[in-house]
């Protein structure tokens, strides 16, 4: 992306279970699709969804995407498109065609819509330390991109503000990453081009714009579970050794709670998943003080895993 900067810059959110309005400005029926069905990557996770507009429709939208050739593809991040005259676009994607593989749209507009939800570059991260060979990048970017130091600067070298930022460690598989080869750094390493959400996209986008319902609870593929077996209501958590949206499918492993009662894992508790092969997964859960409210669920508690935490609930 040339115009733009997992992290999230927590002043560009949008309210979660925000509807965007997409509005697509010119190009073939194929290519309009392809961006439909790539952007919808990110509504897989996120409690956001896309409206994408009729050609030609009138009206005010979120999203405004142009297909200026030679401009680039870049986006504005999450609610600064707010601050664009309904004019002007807020995206581009500037080498789009019907020759266009699946791979080039994937990476393309999954990556753009991650700055349209509010992502910044994953190496504008804070917790990044990429050892840059500061020479041999402004020399490659100028040779590649036609940019200068400034935009360098902008582009690859500048770190978002720890206070502005929500952010995990560093994930040089993050659809948010640029790619590098290795002469661009002083040890040699470098970065492929990411052309799919990661594991670590999913689930911290996931917490960043939380969905009720199937609540996932652990980056290692533990959610909590409500259901009905029958006129039967149960609780419980399952285990997923693959990770994904997996409403619906039947989980690896599975802990009902006392009967649906619930009180099991209301006064904290401590489940252990995975045996034989598979590693074993202890999660802890505890109380929480203020519970909080979502319209169908209550708060009631937290699990704790390798130090992060994640919000679990009770269906009302």
């Amino acid at each position: 992306s040339g115009e733009d900067r997992l992290a999230l810059d927590n002043r560009n959110l949008w309210p979660n279970g925000t509807e965007l309005v997409v509005n697509m400005w010119g190009q073939s029926d194929y290519v309009r699709s392809k961006v439909i069905q790539y952007a919808n990557e990110w509504s897989r996770y996120a409690n956001l969804t896309f409206r994408f507009m009729d050609r030609d429709a009138p009206g005010d939208s979120d999203i405004r995407i142009s297909f200026t050739a030679g401009a680039g593809s870049w986006s504005y991040i999450g609610t600064g498109a707010k601050t664009i005259p309904q004019s002007e676009p807020t995206m581009n994607f500037g080498w789009f065609d019907d020759n266009s593989t699946a791979e080039s749209f994937s990476r393309t507009v999954i990556h753009e819509f991650g700055h349209a939800v509010g992502c910044i570059h994953e190496q504008a991260s804070p917790v990044v330390d990429i050892p840059w060979n500061k020479d041999a990048v402004y020399a490659y970017y100028l040779r590649t991109n036609g940019w200068d130091k400034a935009k360098v600067d902008g582009n690859v070298f500048a770190r978002a503000a720890q206070a502005n930022t929500l952010n995990t460690s560093w994930d040089r598989t993050s659809i948010m990453q640029y790619s590098y080869p290795a002469e661009l750094t002083l040890d040699g390493s470098s970065v492929g081009w990411n052309t799919v959400l990661s594991n670590h996209d999913k689930t911290f986008v996931m917490r960043c714009y939380p969905k009720d319902g199937i609540v996932r609870n652990t980056q290692d593929g533990v959610y909590l579970v409500n259901s009905t077996r029958g006129d039967q209501r149960t609780s419980g958590l399952a285990y997923y050794v693959r990770f994904g949206n997996n409403d619906g499918q039947q989980p690896d492993d599975y802990v009902e709670v006392n009967g649906g009662d619930y009180t099991w894992w209301e006064n904290g508790g401590q489940a252990t998943f995975g045996s034989g092969a598979h590693v074993r997964n202890i999660v802890k859960w505890n109380l929480a003080d203020d519970a909080g409210r979502s319209p169908l669920y209550t708060r009631v508690g937290f699990a704790e895993k390798n130090d992060e935490k994640w919000n679990v609930y009770r269906d009302d």
